[in-house]
């Protein structure tokens, strides 16, 4: 297993779910669930109830003693790693120091060197974007000269510290995070550059700072910790709320609901509210509990009541909820009752009229099958057929018309290898070992064909796949569809007539990278649809892929495709012509840290689209542990 494959990314393992030609609907709690205790834990109680037992002994035991200790540079061969840790220790102290927890002096004294130097860390600012609630800065570029040394020494770095926060509220505690993208050790020097991420509480004006802090580091002879010799800050940018004036207290944007909407339902006391770590412990593997991968959400208005109400999946032995939504805001779990109480392990769904009768039926995934339930305009559900997928482990779908007959049609990407194969992706940076995605049309009252090869769709169709999102994006008519993929080259399938074609080489969106999902929007407003590829911000493998001893056998085009691999989100601007461009390095949107997914959205009703993105992976009770 290389090397980037541990720093960077780790694989999920194909789920094993039911093939029965009908899906499991719950009924009692499934072994090994606790009726009684778990009902009431609190979360944290949590640690004290039963775990699964950990290997102690065994080839597997020994197997995972040796990959936690590549964990630690010390006792690898990557030097820079080495320093990457060390002066990320010393940088954390930066960070206790703005939470409140260190002074500045001390702080100071502890890393500046006798003869630091350091220009302002908080930059000169001007305004790029205000609105009634926000305003955005970023900084100004310096003017040569002595700016850049305007701070010396460990006094400096106390007085520059100081100056980070803001002067109306100079004690207020932010949360500070340095990510270390690049380290070059230069003799007994090091320079490193780091993502610097701090943020405060919604009141406080302060929302977020973020910059790029590169760092020139003296390496002790001994085991000392690295000495600072200078800091350069660039690419800073601070989110504040606009000053009204009084010293009003300020209402967050966004306020979790969670609790006020579904509180009351034993389907959040008793499920929701656990992770995926603690049904692991207690419900069987066998049944589709994944360590990695997601479980999706459908949105739609099922029973006719004009509000929107919410389909969630989970893994298998945890039954599927629907939450029908009432006028007062309060959602009911009526899964059940609906007949999609669903046990299998289903990765994804989709509220969508299939029948044509004005209502949203339901299209579930599961690793072997996808089922599609009739709704009888009241919000409950029958099963209408099953269809067997190729793949092991059926991730998602996406829904549309393709060949404009006016009946809706479903793609379905798949996330695994056949057996038989290599259990990982080959090559890693360009993986094609996987199974096929397929296409099945509709041909009405409930019957679908398999019609991925006579359309096209078998080209280049042995990906990785995490999601497929349909578009027009040559206004000829007919619905094109982009395949995010893992491991690997993305596909644009241009639609002609019917007929598709993977254009995604010709038109410069193959983003060689880890596609977790995509989504299309017009973000300059100019009447051409742009791609967004949520991908995997890695800072592990941007250190680790520009190191010399890294691949160092192979060709510079595949090391290229290794530190694009690590690089982080692209954002492809439709040219207009069929090609697009990457603009995504200048529009600053690359690091959207472990992304999975992406929306354009209007956020603030300015009529331009806004872009969220979904990021992050397991976390435990341990809020630092990732």
């Amino acid at each position: 297993m290389p090397l980037i494959f541990c720093l960077m990314w780790i694989v999920s393992a194909p789920g094993c779910g039911s093939k029965s030609a009908a899906p499991s609907v719950a009924g009692p709690a499934p072994a090994g669930a606790s009726q009684v205790e778990e009902k009431t834990a609190a979360p944290e109680a949590r640690s004290q109830l039963p775990t699964a037992p950990v290997m102690t002994h065994g080839k597997h035991a020994r197997g995972v003693a040796a990959r936690l200790e590549r964990r630690d540079a010390d006792r690898d061969v990557w030097g820079a790693e080495v320093v990457g840790e060390r002066t990320a220790v010393q940088l954390s102290r930066i960070g206790s120091y703005l939470a409140g927890e260190l002074s500045a002096t001390a702080v100071a004294n502890q890393l500046a060197a006798s003869d630091f130097h350091c220009g302002p860390l908080r930059p000169t600012t001007s305004t790029v974007f205000s609105d009634a609630e926000l305003l955005f800065k970023r900084d100004v570029p310096a003017v040569e000269g002595t700016a850049a040394t305007a701070f010396r020494g460990p006094d400096g770095l106390r007085d520059a510290l100081e100056q980070i926060r803001p002067k109306d509220a100079p004690d207020v505690p932010l949360h500070v995070k340095f990510k270390t993208t690049r380290v070059a050790i230069e003799g007994d020097e090091a320079v490193t550059e780091s993502r610097y991420h701090a943020s405060g509480p919604d009141q406080h004006p302060v929302l977020e700072q973020t910059a790029v802090w590169t760092c020139r580091w003296k390496l002790p002879d001994s085991d000392q910790p690295p000495q600072l010799l200078a800091i350069a800050v660039s690419d800073f940018e601070a989110v504040s709320f606009r000053d009204g004036g009084g010293g009003e207290s300020r209402s967050p944007l966004f306020e979790e609901c969670t609790t006020a909407v579904l509180g009351n339902q034993p389907a959040y006391a008793d499920h929701l509210r656990y992770g995926v770590d603690h049904w692991r412990a207690r419900i069987q593997t066998s049944l589709g509990q994944e360590l990695f991968g997601h479980q999706g959400i459908a949105v739609a208005d099922v029973n006719g009541d004009g509000l929107e109400d919410l389909y969630v999946c989970q893994p298998g032995g945890l039954p599927n909820r629907l939450f029908v939504q009432h006028m007062d805001g309060t959602a009911e779990d009526v899964a059940a009752a609906a007949g999609v109480d669903i046990l299998d392990a289903t990765r994804c769904s989709a509220l969508v009229d299939l029948d044509n009768d004005g209502d949203q039926d339901l299209a579930l995934l599961s690793s072997h099958t996808l089922y599609l339930f009739a709704n009888d305009t009241k919000g409950h559900f029958d099963l209408q057929g099953a269809l067997p997928i190729t793949s092991k482990n059926g991730f998602s779908l996406a829904v549309a018309d393709y060949d404009n007959d006016g009946l809706l049609d479903i793609y379905i990407c798949g996330y695994s290898y056949p057996s038989g194969q290599a259990r990982v992706p080959r090559p890693y940076h360009d993986a094609n070992n996987g199974y096929p995605n397929r296409l099945f049309r509709s041909l009405g009252d409930w019957k679908f064909a398999d019609v991925t090869e006579p359309v096209g769709l078998d080209s280049n169709n042995r990906r990785y796949s995490f999601a497929g999102s349909w578009e027009d994006y040559d206004n000829d008519g007919d619905l094109d569809l982009y395949v995010a993929n893992d491991y690997g080259r993305n596909n644009l399938y241009r639609n002609d007539n019917g007929k598709f074609k993977d254009v995604a080489a010709e038109a410069g969106v193959e983003d060689i990278s880890a596609g977790m999902a995509v989504t299309w929007g017009d973000y300059n407003r100019d009447g051409q649809m742009d791609i967004h590829v949520s991908n995997m911000f890695s800072s592990a493998g941007n250190r680790v892929t520009y190191q010399r001893q890294f691949r160092d056998t192979a060709d510079p085009e595949v090391r290229a495709l290794y530190q694009r691999h690590a690089r982080g989100n692209s954002l492809f601007e439709n040219v207009g012509d069929g090609t697009f461009r990457d603009v995504s390095l200048e529009m600053g949107i690359t690091m959207g840290r472990w992304a999975w997914g992406s929306h354009f959205v209007d956020l603030n009703n300015d009529g331009l689209e806004d872009l969220v993105v979904a990021n992050g992976n397991l976390t435990g009770d341990d809020t630092k542990d990732l």
